[in-house]
C-alpha cells in the first residue's frame, strides 16, 4: 500500500499546529440510537516493515472512521512488529512521541474528528530509554493519554512507571489502557478501575495457540472491576508469533461478550457501545463493584516475601502431593451419609483432602465429620451457616478441628489479615467466602502469605463465580470451588500456559492431584501502585491524566 504523501501529512501537522482548537468534521462523535460505534484493527503487522505497517493503519483507521467509529483503537507494536532481540535490533524501529505515526494518525484524527490509539515502540529523547506504548490522540490530534507496558519485553523495553495514568476523559467516559501482558495482573487492572475508568483498552499480541487463552481472562477482567473491556489483538506471523488464530473482543461490564473475532486477514471489527441518557457509556458498574472492597484485608499484597523458598520462610509443610475431591451430594439431606460411602470407597496414594459445599447447622454433625475425618485419616472442609450468624469455615483433619475466620468479623481497615491459613498434608490452605475472593487482592495476599490452596465452600456458584475463582490460580495458588450446583478445582501452570482446571455441573466428585512444589515457586508483578489500591478511598475519581507531570 502507498503511505499518504508526505506533502499531505505536512499540510494536515502545518494547519493543525497553527491552529490547534480548530475541530473539523462537527458532530463526528454524534451517537445514533443511544449508541457510539467503536472500532478494533485487528492487523497484520508486517515484522520491521513500519513504513509499509504506517500505510496500512492509516488505511485502516480511515476506512473505520468513514464508516462511524468515534474510537478506533489499534493493536500492540502495531507500527514495527512485536519480536526483537535487542536494543540494538529494535532502535531502528523506535519513534519519539512526536515522530511519523504520532503526525501522521494525529492528522488522520483531526480529518475526521475522532480519537485513535496507536501503539509503537516509543524512544524517550532525553534518555534513549525504549519502551513498548501506546497512545491515545483526541479528535484535534494531539495526545491525550500515554501508557508505557509494565510487564514488558526485558531484552529492550523499560517498565513504565506503576503511578503513570494511562487515563483519558472523552464525551462518553474515562478510558484507561494497560498492554498485552499487564492484563494477566488483576492488580493492574483493577488500578485502572480505582482510576474511574469505564472503558479498558488492551492492545495485544496474544496468539491463541498452545498457551493461555485470552478470552476467560479478559472477560474476568471485565467482571472483576465493572468497566468495558475492548482487547485489540493482531492477526499474522511475526518473526517468532503465529498470530492467524489470535482473538480479539469487546466486554460489557457484566462480562456478556460484545465482540470476539478472528481472522488471518487485516480487518476493522465495529461494535455499537451503548449510551446513557446523558451520553455516557452506559451499564458501568465500576463504582458498585470498588464499593464492595475491604481494603483493610489487602495490606499484605505490598510484601515481598523470599521467593527462592517459600516453605523456610514461612515454616511451611514440605511440599508435596495431595488429593483434592470435591464432592456435590446428589441429595443434601443425605449429604453425610452420601460422603462417608464416597471417602471409603477412594483409595488415595497421597493426603486426601474432601470439599463439600455449605450446609446449615441443622444438616450437619461437625462431631461426625470429625469422626468420620480421623477414622479415614483424611481432610473435610465445609462452610457452616447458622441462623442470626455468619457462615464458618471449618477444616476436619485426623487430629483436630480448624476453623478460618470470616471476612464478615472484621470490619475495622486497621484490623489484621482476616483469613487464616492452615497446614494439611503438604499444603497451606486457606478458606474464603466467595465474594470476598470475587476481588483480586484477596488472592494475592493469600498467596504472598504462603498460601498452596484456597477453598471455596457455599450453597451455590454461579458461572461467573467459577469463572473468577479461576483466573486467581494465575495468583500462584490452587482453587477448590464446591456448590449444591457443581464444582471446579484450577491448579497452577506456567504464566503462558492454561490452566489445569477440571469441573462439574450438577453431583458428583470432581478429583485433582495438586503438587505443591507448583504454588510455592510463585511469581509477583513488582511494577504496581499499591499506594492507589491501598488508600482508604474506595475509588480515585478526581485522578486525571494530568497528574504527574502530564499524560
Amino acid at each position: 500500500m502507498q503511505i499518504l504523501s508526505s506533502v499531505l501529512i505536512g499540510c494536515w501537522v502545518f494547519f493543525f499546529g497553527l491552529f490547534p482548537g480548530i475541530s473539523t468534521i462537527p458532530g463526528a462523535f454524534a451517537a445514533e440510537a443511544g449508541h457510539m460505534k467503536l472500532a478494533l484493527i485487528h492487523f497484520a503487522a508486517a515484522h520491521k516493515q513500519p513504513e509499509e505497517n504506517r500505510a496500512a493503519l492509516l488505511t485502516l483507521n480511515r476506512q473505520a472512521a468513514e464508516a462511524g467509529a468515534a474510537l478506533i483503537l489499534n493493536t500492540e507494536m502495531a507500527v514495527s512488529g512485536y519480536s526483537f532481540r535487542s536494543r540494538k535490533d529494535i532502535a531502528p524501529y523506535t519513534e519519539t512521541d512526536d515522530g511519523p505515526t504520532i503526525r501522521a494518525m494525529g492528522a488522520l484524527a483531526a480529518a475526521h474528528g475522532v480519537y485513535i490509539g496507536i501503539t509503537f515502540p516509543e524512544r524517550d529523547p532525553a534518555t534513549g530509554i525504549f519502551y513498548n506504548s501506546a497512545f491515545l490522540l483526541e479528535p484535534e490530534g494531539r495526545i491525550v493519554a500515554r501508557y508505557r507496558k509494565m510487564l514488558t519485553e526485558r531484552r529492550w523495553a523499560r517498565p513504565g512507571e506503576p503511578r503513570q495514568p494511562g487515563v483519558a476523559d472523552t464525551p462518553w467516559g474515562r478510558l484507561g489502557m494497560v498492554i498485552c501482558a499487564d492484563s494477566y495482573s488483576g492488580l493492574i487492572a483493577r488500578g485502572m478501575a480505582l482510576k474511574a475508568v469505564d472503558l479498558l483498552w488492551i492492545p495485544a499480541n496474544w496468539p491463541s495457540m498452545g498457551g493461555l487463552d485470552p478470552l476467560p481472562l479478559w472477560r474476568a477482567r471485565a467482571l472483576e472491576n465493572g468497566y468495558y473491556l475492548a482487547a485489540c489483538n493482531r492477526t499474522g506471523k511475526d518473526l517468532t508469533l503465529d498470530c492467524t488464530q489470535a482473538v480479539s473482543c469487546v466486554f460489557d461490564p457484566a462480562g456478556h461478550q460484545m465482540l470476539s473475532g478472528r481472522s488471518e486477514n487485516s480487518r476493522a471489527y465495529f461494535v455499537d457501545l451503548p449510551l446513557d441518557h446523558n451520553g455516557k457509556w452506559a451499564q458501568v458498574s465500576r463504582s458498585e463493584k470498588m464499593g464492595q472492597r475491604n481494603v483493610g484485608h489487602y495490606r499484605p499484597i505490598y510484601l515481598r516475601p523470599w521467593l527462592e523458598n517459600f516453605t523456610s520462610f514461612y515454616k511451611l509443610p514440605e511440599p508435596g502431593m495431595m488429593s483434592i475431591h470435591c464432592y456435590v451430594p446428589a441429595k443434601p439431606a443425605a449429604a453425610l451419609d452420601e460422603l462417608a460411602v464416597r471417602i471409603a470407597g477412594q483409595a488415595d496414594a497421597h493426603p486426601a483432602l474432601w470439599v463439600i459445599p455449605q450446609m446449615d447447622a441443622a444438616q450437619v454433625d461437625t462431631a461426625a465429620l470429625a469422626a468420620l475425618a480421623k477414622k479415614h485419616r483424611v481432610g473435610l472442609a465445609v462452610t457452616v451457616r447458622r441462623a442470626g450468624a455468619a457462615p464458618g469455615q471449618w477444616l476436619f483433619t485426623p487430629d483436630e478441628t480448624l476453623a478460618f475466620s470470616d471476612a464478615k468479623a472484621s470490619a475495622s481497615p486497621s484490623d489484621a489479615f482476616p483469613f487464616s491459613i492452615h497446614h494439611f498434608g503438604p499444603a497451606a490452605i486457606a478458606m474464603v467466602p466467595a465474594n470476598a475472593f470475587a476481588h483480586p487482592e484477596t488472592a494475592i495476599a493469600l498467596s504472598k502469605l504462603g498460601c498452596d490452596l484456597v477453598i471455596l465452600s457455599e450453597a451455590a456458584l454461579t458461572e461467573e463465580n467459577f469463572l473468577l475463582a479461576r483466573v486467581k490460580a494465575l495468583s500462584g495458588i490452587a482453587v477448590a470451588a464446591c456448590a449444591t450446583n457443581g464444582a471446579q478445582i484450577t491448579g497452577v501452570q506456567d504464566m503462558h500456559l492454561n490452566w489445569d482446571k477440571i469441573g462439574r455441573e450438577g453431583s458428583g466428585a470432581v478429583t485433582y492431584t495438586l503438587d505443591t512444589t507448583k504454588t510455592r515457586k510463585k511469581m509477583f508483578f513488582d511494577f504496581i501502585d499499591y499506594d492507589l489500591l491501598l488508600s482508604n478511598e474506595n475509588e480515585s475519581a478526581g485522578i486525571t491524566p494530568f497528574l504527574s507531570g502530564g499524560f
